[in-house]
């Protein structure tokens, strides 16, 4: 399973960007098995994210397919159009524990 995760900086104004219209985007993506969201209450180091947005896809293949959609691509050039404004973007694979 690979897990896509977005963190949002901290701030008001970051809070409803995220709410009200990267999260819809993301919704909108299509092969997403799970969305989960949310508030950070406590973090250390020099990222301070607010919101965490985790996506998870069956595989890569599957991952790739979705961001390579229209919506993917409406995604992608989000953060493309945002990039240094807060959003920060992970891809993981998940490990069984």
């Amino acid at each position: 399973m690979i897990r896509v995760t977005f963190f949002i900086e901290r701030g008001e104004e970051s809070d409803a960007y995220a709410t009200n219209t990267f999260l819809p985007m993301l919704r909108a993506l299509p092969d997403v098995e799970r969305l989960d969201a949310a508030r950070v209450i406590a973090s250390a180091g020099d990222l301070r994210p607010g919101l965490l947005f985790d996506l998870y896809f069956a595989d890569e293949a599957r991952m790739n397919l979705a961001f390579a959609s229209a919506e993917g691509r409406h995604v992608s050039r989000e953060i493309m159009n945002s990039a240094g404004s807060g959003i920060e973007m992970l891809t993981s694979e998940v490990l069984d524990a």
